[in-house]
């Protein structure tokens, strides 16, 4: 069975000394000092487990599958974005009012400052290495209308649907511009989103839907679920992030994305079981809480460890995962190491 740990900037700060202030992200030359010291710290914190590398090698990485950093595309379409030394770049809402998300234009890729700095990284990468390996984070449609408009498009759904509906496929038309650029560097494009993708469906396309737990399965449905049709039906291979906790009561309707669809990710404390029954062909990763490490007993992380074992591999014994992301610096590594146990013995 495969298994992650994915750390928060905090841990990443105390424990390698990496700060995430704006270079990391824009800064190749400095990013690639940053991820060579953060490959070898999992090393000599948990390389028995097979985390990390003993003496890793600079890679061409354009953003990072070590830690979750959902940021570029709101950033692209005009919102702020605040960098910090010990935390993940955070999206200032741009407060988008109802009234004129009509008005709402895309960005030209060519023009944006964001993007251009992107390409002279990619541009970096292929003249040092000869290739690129795209880590950005994916972010998914309600996602990033969320940064445009904050709680506002909850009720806009039912207030102006017409006008959320236009402001959604304007968002994926720049999702699938943004995502054929980092794509056609390297399919294997998915690892900004959740790293474990990397290992076990390496050219998969995956949307961030971290928001679709704030709505119902109806909602999905009428104004999600055809743009999650229209990424899958344009990328051919597809995965759905969803780190909300219930992903049980919007499963049927993830399954309605169709065959394309061969990878999701499934929050802590979801209901794996009926996630597995829902989509019997995907291959599942069930994400472990962060704070069940920093509560449980070494004996009660491997009883859930060996829960989600048994709830995710009924149906399709290959198809499985266990990942625990955004461990922060207040979780020792004796936790940590009884949950990379538990799964090792799986």
């Amino acid at each position: 069975m495969k298994y992650d740990i994915t750390f928060h900037p905090k841990w990443w700060h105390k424990n390698a000394g990496v700060d995430f202030s704006e270079p990391f992200f824009t800064d190749a030359k400095y990013r690639l000092e940053c991820d060579v010291k953060m490959r070898k710290t999992l090393y000599e914190h948990f390389g028995k487990y097979g985390v990390g590398e003993k003496n890793p090698s600079a890679r061409p990485i354009l953003g990072t599958d070590l830690l979750a950093a959902g940021y570029l595309h709101s950033g692209m379409m005009g919102c702020n974005v605040q960098f910090s030394k010990d935390d993940s770049p955070q999206v200032i809402c741009a407060k988008i009012p109802a009234d004129d998300i009509e008005y709402f234009k895309l960005p030209k890729l060519k023009d944006n400052l964001s993007f251009q700095n992107l390409k002279r990284q990619v541009d970096f990468f292929k003249t040092k290495f000869g290739y690129v390996l795209p880590c950005v984070n994916l972010m998914g449609v309600q996602n990033i209308a969320m940064d445009l408009m904050g709680e506002e498009l909850f009720l806009a759904y039912y207030t102006n649907p017409d006008q959320v509906q236009k402001l959604l496929r304007k968002i994926t038309k720049f999702i699938i511009e943004l995502g054929d650029f980092l794509w056609n560097l390297n399919s294997d494009c998915s690892g900004g989103v959740t790293a474990i993708v990397r290992k076990v469906c390496p050219n998969c396309y995956v949307t961030s839907n971290c928001s679709v737990e704030m709505i119902s399965q109806q909602l999905y449905e009428t104004f999600l679920l055809e743009f999650d049709k229209a990424l899958a039906s344009h990328f051919g291979l597809f995965g759905i992030h969803h780190c909300g906790g219930t992903m049980e009561h919007i499963v049927n309707a993830y399954a309605r994305v169709g065959a394309k669809l061969i990878f999701a990710e499934v929050g802590a404390g979801s209901n794996v079981a009926a996630v597995r029954h829902a989509l019997p062909h995907v291959f599942l990763n069930a994400r472990y809480s962060p704070v069940a490490l920093y509560r449980q007993t070494a004996t009660e992380i491997e009883i859930q460890v060996e829960n989600l074992f048994k709830s995710g591999q009924k149906m399709n014994r290959d198809a499985f995962s266990i990942s625990c992301v955004g461990i922060d610096d207040q979780i020792s590594d004796k936790a940590i190491c009884c949950f990379l146990s538990a799964c090792k013995a799986f």
